[in-house]
């Protein structure tokens, strides 16, 4: 199951992980549609590569490191779906309580869509 679909979903997510947001945003289509569905803070939707980066950006801030792991895969043609585990620690308290130093475990899925070699959409249920 080693694609070309999946070796860039693993790159977006090394990336995620170690907060280079830069080589992560080089994998975005310049118009690509971001959307992070939570139970606790709604929906967050982003439409092309600035409001994605200003996104990117404000969002490393709350987090002293953080992790996905992919638990199982799903590759059909351009669409990728994942389940992940996601850790983190936190750097600053967050507004629903959560502290800074907290470490938190999350499970969820992310759903890509991906043209041309970039991605062009990507949908996160946490």
């Amino acid at each position: 199951m080693d694609s070309l679909e999946k070796r860039l979903v693993e790159r977006y997510l090394h990336h995620y992980d170690t907060k280079n947001v830069e080589a992560m945003l080089a994998l975005f289509a310049a118009d690509a549609v971001f959307e992070s569905v939570s139970n606790t803070s709604g929906v967050v939707r982003t439409e092309g590569a600035q409001e994605l980066r200003q996104l990117a950006l404000m969002s490393v801030e709350f987090f002293e490191q953080r992790r996905q792991r992919p638990i199982a895969w799903v590759i059909d043609g351009p669409n990728v779906a994942v389940e992940i585990e996601y850790w983190c620690r936190l750097a600053k308290d967050l507004p629903d309580g959560h502290k800074a130093g907290q470490e938190m475990t999350l499970r969820g899925a992310s759903f890509f869509t991906i043209r041309h070699g970039k991605i062009v959409r990507l949908v996160d249920y946490m």
